[in-house]
């Protein structure tokens, strides 16, 4: 539930970001892209894990110590039950332990799952009548489309390549400006928008925001569309805004096609006669990655140790073991290996546990017989026999009570009776529980007692992490400390790298993600290098009127240090990497470092560029990149005619979706001295050849491009 409970928040957050700054911009299909990229993100997102440092959440102990076994669970002790005795009222018992069990949790999930249920059993439903419809009906070849012949008082609609149309509804002009439409909506795969948009809604059926975003989805393919028949044709305006109307029908047809409805018509009009978007109003869709960063660092479990956390034994089934049941045993050296096996309410509990041969008293052998092994928890009694190396038999815990008022007196909170025997199974002693109070660690709770007493984490131990230098780790850091291997040798290595301000939560960080004093003193020898290389060209800039305290700004400093480094390493940025840029003549700075290993970029990409001449700075490498601007893109404007483009221009062209050919086009029409700048105004203001063509038809010749955007900026208007 609280994977989907963030699928909708993020899902809604995103909404929240398109109606705010996004909708009424005109950039189409950069909205269509940014729609259905929020959209796969916002399931996605949750999965992905966190470095400690960058979240807002505490890293989930408990689920470290979870080893991959199929029953294993970290779970909450339960309480213990008592026995019921039988009496003539059994049916009663049961009906009542029955409801009893079902919580208001269980009561929400599976109202959720069967909303799950229902709306896919509805998607197939809808799938299945519109692929009957579109093989049962009428039908006209054209092309790769099907126009399918309806009848009735149905709006038009489209799915998948079929168009979905009763013509004798409508006049020649009407009707052929639908097919055009429609046309657009399967040549874009629009179909697939709408399918993906469903799909999310069968598993955020609860969610009224998720219904919101879809119909975003729908509105702005419609815009997308209008605007696209518009630029690209010689239907006028007008004509086709009457057309809308006309068409436009209460009848909604399926959820799962593209179609006509009077719901959005205002919008459509409002859209098709608003003023085009400036291209530099583009810096709204960047806040949609710092709106990403806050909901990871807000709801995704931090990541603060993994890669040796299955070495550590799983305690969490010892709860669910019963104080009696059978066993079976193999003996192997100086171990005898038990598995144990308990009926709880007809669920069967197992877990296993090695002893050690000494502690095993009077092993039955051939006979059977009892033998024991008692721990300052209690004794574990058992009945049975060995053949050779292999026995079984029964099983029956007592528990020491004088341990439970030993660790009451201790202050060891929230112990019950039946924790004994988990105590028992770890083996925790009462000399144990003294050592770690010894320590200094007064307040020990039932669960760091037991993971800690499992992991051996000894007095010993904590005492050689102080003497290296970590002397504020807490229990329940000291449990991951153990788990990822963290000694004082791997301390003393981070020290002598030059960071001093050692704390467990960046041991922890350092150690899962394989940041060692080496790792340290190479970033740091590399940073202090690059540094002297750019304080040799940078200007000397005024020193500020106020400045930290020394050691504020040396702690500041080092924290920033230490997350660029950990950041680095999480991402795989080497120094070959960041020299493969250098060495191409590119300086890029750390952060922008990051963004480039994010989105993918290589120094190859750079010299893409720059062996066609075009000069590049590491920010707009990343624009472009984000863009999808290749060489090829660049190359074809050289060939066209525009030779001395900048990356700005092309980062303009390209997010406006110029393509080389639009210049062609315009200079075919007789506009000789056309700048970039004309051509991107005449895309933002959707001032197509075709209408250039359209207007010198009717008998507006004019020799500047200029004029003829000021006649579409009317016409707009």
């Amino acid at each position: 539930m609280f994977y989907v409970l963030s699928v909708a928040l993020i899902l809604t957050g995103c909404l929240i970001f398109y109606k705010l700054l996004l909708q009424n911009e005109t950039f189409f299909p950069l909205n269509r892209y940014v729609l259905l990229i929020c959209l796969v993100l916002s399931f996605s997102l949750p999965f992905m894990p966190v470095p400690e440092q960058l979240s807002f959440r505490k890293a989930n102990v408990k689920a470290a110590l979870i080893v991959n076994e199929p029953k294993a669970a970290v779970v909450d002790v339960p309480q213990q039950k008592q026995t019921v005795k039988a009496t003539n009222s059994t049916e009663n018992n049961a009906n009542n332990s029955f409801f009893k069990d079902i919580s208001i949790l269980k009561l929400v999930l599976w109202a959720y799952w069967l909303g799950v249920i229902v709306f896919a059993i509805n998607f197939v439903f809808q799938l299945c009548v519109l692929l009957y419809r579109a093989y049962s009906r009428p039908v006209i070849i054209d092309g790769r489309f099907r126009i399918v012949e309806l009848a009735g008082n149905q709006a038009p609609c489209s799915f998948a390549n079929n168009i979905f149309i009763n013509p004798e509804k409508y006049d020649w002009d009407t009707y052929n400006q639908i097919i055009l439409h429609e046309k657009i909506h399967i040549q874009q795969g629009h179909s697939y928008d709408i399918l993906i948009a469903e799909l999310a809604l069968v598993f955020q059926w609860f969610n009224p925001f998720g219904w919101m975003y879809r119909k975003a989805i729908e509105d702005n393919l419609e815009f997308l569309t209008d605007n696209e028949l518009l630029a690209s044709s010689n239907i006028e305006p007008a004509s086709y805004q009457m057309s809308l109307v006309k068409v436009s029908a209460p009848h909604f047809p399926a959820s799962l096609t593209t179609n006509y409805n009077q719901s959005i018509l205002k919008k459509r009009l409002v859209m098709m006669n608003s003023k085009k978007s400036n291209v530099n109003s583009t810096w709204k869709y960047l806040f949609i990655l710092p709106l990403f960063l806050v909901f990871i660092a807000f709801l995704n479990e931090p990541v603060a140790y993994g890669k040796n956390s299955t070495k550590v034994k799983n305690t969490g089934k010892f709860n669910l073991m019963e104080n009696d049941g059978t066993w079976f045993a193999t003996i192997k050296g100086d171990k005898v290996h038990i598995r144990f096996e308990s009926d709880e309410d007809g669920k069967n509990n197992n877990s296993s546990q090695s002893f050690s041969l000494a502690e095993l008293k009077n092993l039955p052998k051939g006979n059977e017989g009892t033998f024991s092994v008692t721990r300052d928890a209690g004794t574990m009694n058992f009945t049975g026999k060995f053949d050779n190396n292999t026995g079984m038999g029964s099983y029956k815990f007592s528990a020491n009570e004088d341990f439970t008022s030993f660790l009451a007196k201790e202050g060891v909170s929230n112990v019950r009776a039946k924790d004994n025997l988990v105590f028992f199974m770890v083996n925790v002693k009462r000399s144990y529980v003294s050592g770690i109070k010894a320590m200094g660690y007064n307040d020990i709770s039932k669960d760091n007692l037991i993971p800690l007493a499992a992991l051996n984490v000894t007095p010993e131990y904590i005492k050689s992490l102080k003497a290296a230098g970590l002397t504020n780790a807490d229990l329940s850091e000291l449990i991951p400390l153990k788990a990822l291997d963290v000694d004082a040798d791997f301390i003393k290595g981070i020290k002598e790298s030059g960071f001093t301000k050692l704390t467990a939560e960046k041991m922890i960080t350092f150690k899962s993600q394989g940041i060692t004093g080496e790792y340290l003193k190479n970033a740091k020898a590399a940073d202090e290098e690059s540094r002297a290389a750019n304080a040799q060209t940078a200007p000397v800039k005024a020193k500020p009127d106020k400045t930290p305290r020394k050691n504020e700004r040396e702690d500041t400093d080092e924290d920033e240090k230490l997350n660029m480094l950990i950041t680095k390493k999480v991402m795989n940025i080497t120094p070959d990497y960041a020299k493969s840029f250098a060495d191409k003549g590119l300086k890029v700075t750390e952060e922008n470092l990051v963004a480039m290993k994010s989105l993918g970029v290589t120094a190859d990409y750079y010299t893409g560029f720059s062996a066609l001449g075009l000069k590049v700075s590491d920010g707009n490498l990343i624009a472009m990149k984000s863009l999808g601007v290749t060489p090829d893109y660049y190359a074809s404007f050289k060939t066209a005619g525009l030779a001395d483009l900048t990356s700005e221009q092309i980062i303009s062209l390209k997010s406006l979706n110029v393509a080389a050919s639009d210049f062609s086009e315009f200079k075919k029409l007789g506009f000789k001295n056309l700048s970039v700048d004309d051509i991107i105004s005449a895309k933002a203001t959707g001032t197509s050849p075709v209408f250039v063509g359209s207007m010198k038809k009717k008998g507006h010749n004019y020799n500047s491009i200029e004029d003829y955007i000021k006649m579409k900026v009317l016409a707009i208007n």
